[in-house]
């Protein structure tokens, strides 16, 4: 089950909902956004209030709200700016932020609701972090209610490699610069999509490059899906009879077959006779399956995914750092292939 990923540092009911309607807004795509595009195509978009740059190169707008761009490659890297949040710069700010995410009028009324009503509950916290899909916007008011102001800073997320757990599976060479790690649930349909559709794509588009590895990650929610860390651990256990090429065939055959174990009160035998039919060894895969020799593994995974990571929902597929939203379009993994040469140029 594909459910959206959001977590804020705070337990305000009001921000929260905020929340939530920032990760709904994400459904709907990104392809406008200004971060990851040139400086001028988020100028244009608020020329309306007539944005003047500065002597030190950041740029006042409204009621003398000040944003700065960070380029890197020629294209926005990070948004970031303050000012008082008086009711011109609430609905500049909540345009400011639609603009750099893409999102638009969807998610410029929520912001600008919740700027408007509900920043005192912030004041004196610190910043608050939220996480949107593939966005991180941190806020930070200070002041009281006779005057708040407000800093913020929005950025593509980009999370650190050793942050990914290590894995036995994977296609493409060990040293390859750019990486696609899903993060995958056996018993999810929405995973077995990707392995019918976007796993031939990423290995006839993307993996021909010679430059782009692909990793499959366990991370069996076991909370609505019974028998995902079972599929998970007889994956681990045939592949362990095998070979680790063979993983990629009991892999194909748990999501084709995922309809018939699914529902199993007890599947692993299941499990063992499927690995039996499409050719792979079954010497010592139920011993295996007994000991939960896996167990530890598909454990570790989960917990770095869940914890580290933030995830909530499968399938969720990174390119290098950055979580990929149209997993099924190749172009989406060619664009952010293009972003991430742009944002290393400077580095």
């Amino acid at each position: 089950m594909r459910r959206t990923a959001e977590r804020a540092a705070t337990g305000f009911g009001a921000f929260w909902r905020l929340v939530a309607t920032l990760a709904c807004c994400a459904l709907l795509g990104s392809a406008l956004a200004a971060v990851g595009e040139p400086a001028e195509d988020l100028l244009a978009d608020i020329a309306d209030y007539n944005p003047s740059l500065s002597q030190d190169g950041s740029y006042r707008a409204a009621q003398d709200f000040t944003f700065r761009l960070e380029l890197r490659g020629g294209l926005v890297y990070r948004l970031s700016g303050e000012g008082v949040l008086s009711d011109e710069n609430v609905v500049f700010l909540a345009d400011l932020i639609a603009a750099g995410t893409g999102y638009g009028d969807t998610i410029a009324e929520p912001v600008g609701t919740f700027l408007a009503t509900r920043s005192a509950d912030l004041a004196g916290r610190g910043e608050v972090a939220v996480g949107v899909e593939e966005y991180r916007l941190g806020l930070d008011v200070t002041g009281d209610n006779d005057r708040l102001a407000i800093s913020f800073d929005l950025t593509l997320q980009e999370f650190p490699a050793e942050l990914f757990p290590e894995t036995r599976h994977s296609i493409g060479p060990a040293d390859a610069r750019f990486v696609i790690r899903e993060f995958s649930d056996f018993q999810c349909p929405f995973c077995a999509n990707f392995a019918g559709q976007a796993l031939p794509m990423i290995e006839q588009r993307l993996l021909e490059r010679g430059d782009v590895r692909f990793e499959f990650h366990h991370f069996p929610l076991d909370s609505i899906h019974a028998n995902a860390i079972p599929a998970a651990l007889a994956a681990e256990c045939v592949t362990d009879a095998n070979s680790d090429e063979d993983f990629w065939a009991f892999h194909d055959a748990l999501f084709e077959r995922q309809r018939a174990w699914q529902a199993l009160n007890e599947p692993q035998p299941y499990f063992i006779q499927l690995a039996g039919e499409i050719g792979l060894s079954t010497e010592g895969a139920a011993a295996c399956l007994d000991e939960g020799r896996f167990q530890d593994r598909v454990q570790e995974s989960y917990d770095l995914a869940a914890g580290a990571l933030r995830l909530t929902g499968t399938p969720s597929v990174f390119l290098n750092g950055y979580k990929i939203q149209d997993f099924l379009d190749p172009q989406a993994y060619l664009e952010l292939i293009e972003l991430i040469d742009a944002f290393t140029l400077d580095r």
